[in-house]
């Protein structure tokens, strides 16, 4: 059972993160950002299949295959017209959400199609951990899809943002929900600049997000020194015993309610002797999203509160509701909604994140329990 249960919590949190990340090269849609004047139609982008996808009108009917889109389409104001998105507790802090059809099969791990050409959407945006084969299907019966490409930084998501508020048809909107997040970031820069950073770790049952990820980045941005990414770690990985002992975080930063290891070396390090831990939004923080810059203020004002105490330092983003806000950590298939493998495509490896990491730590705890 706890095998079961553990397995279940890592897939979790690993949901939310791009499946590209584990390794596979950057694909369309993951430049840094570009504004657009221009919101007419018709228009035509290239996506991470290499196909030229033309949308002839605005379009009223829209369906969001992974959290994270159906977050920016949340800020960029086209809410009304979203009919599908995974509906689930990852999405729950989207007001409204539930009023929408579930698109996810029950246990949450795939497309549904069936469902998705039901809908009659008038566009698709499906995560880059989509197989190209559920891509064809829904192309197949007429369906307009654009395919993003991974986001491993936070470019990458001023990129994203700005591309599907063009292909919606809410351009400005997008380009000032792309402003307002530029703004917050070069606030925590200019707060936490000449400081002496930190040695951070993220981690999640046993996994970590090491250099190429926009995870990293964030870390870096609010002046934090991953020590993932120095132990050389690449992608959404395992992290040794090992490598925290020798690095010794002074700060540990978890998603949600993941829980803090109680086995050594992890009550010897400076995070657990000086209490230096915290614990931020999954759902802000593993969906790369406009959002993610919640907890980067969070961690900068943790890892640096000195920073902050003349309280001149805010941001233009909005603090998350309490009321509106769930944690992910019941659900089991969640985040990004990026669970399917990728076996089709010349854009990833055969695994998506959590396949590649429900492999690794399957083998990790039977290994521990013989």
């Amino acid at each position: 059972m706890r095998l079961t249960v553990t397995l279940i919590a890592v897939a979790v949190v690993l949901a939310g993160v791009p499946a590209g990340a584990l390794g596979a090269p950057t694909a369309a849609g993951s430049a840094d950002a570009q504004q657009e004047t221009d919101c007419g139609y018709p228009y035509s982008a290239t996506d991470a299949t290499g196909t030229e996808v033309s949308v002839d009108d605005r379009p009223e009917r829209i369906v969001a295959l992974q959290a994270s889109t159906a977050q920016i389409l949340w800020e960029v104001g086209a809410q009304d017209r979203v009919v599908g998105m995974p509906v689930r507790s990852y999405t729950a802090y989207l007001n409204g959400s539930e009023e929408r059809t579930d698109v996810l099969t029950e246990d949450g791990t795939s497309v549904d199609v069936e469902q998705v050409v039901a809908l009659e959407p008038d566009l698709v945006i499906a995560p880059s951990s989509i197989p190209n084969s559920t891509v064809e299907q829904l192309r197949d019966a007429d369906v307009t899809v654009y395919k993003s490409g991974f986001d491993r930084s936070i470019g990458s998501i001023y990129a994203k943002t700005n591309l599907v508020g063009r292909l919606v048809g809410d351009c400005q909107q997008a380009n000032a929900t792309v402003e307002e997040m530029r703004a917050d970031v070069e606030r925590v820069e200019n707060a936490v600049e000449g400081r002496e950073a930190p040695r951070t770790l993220y981690y999640f049952y046993n996994f970590t997000a090491g250099n190429g990820t926009f995870i990293h980045e964030v870390i870096e941005t609010a002046g934090g020194d991953n020590v993932a990414a120095n132990a050389g770690i690449t992608g959404y990985r395992e992290i040794s015993d090992e490598v925290v002992a020798e690095r010794d975080p002074q700060w540990i930063i978890t998603p949600g309610d993941a829980p803090l290891p109680e086995r050594e070396p992890f009550p010897s390090t400076t995070a657990y002797r000086e209490n230096q831990t915290l614990s931020v939004n999954p759902n802000y923080m593993n969906q790369p999203a406009p959002r993610v810059v919640i907890p980067m203020l969070e961690i900068a004002r943790a890892l640096h509160p000195e920073a902050f105490e003349n309280g001149t330092t805010e941001t233009a983003t909005a603090e998350p509701d309490p009321e509106t806000v769930t944690d992910s950590s019941t659900e089991t298939a969640g985040g990004d909604s990026d669970v399917e493998t990728t076996t089709t495509s010349e854009d990833g490896p055969g695994f998506g994140a959590v396949g590649a990491a429900l492999a690794l730590l399957a083998v990790a705890l039977l290994a521990r329990r013989r």
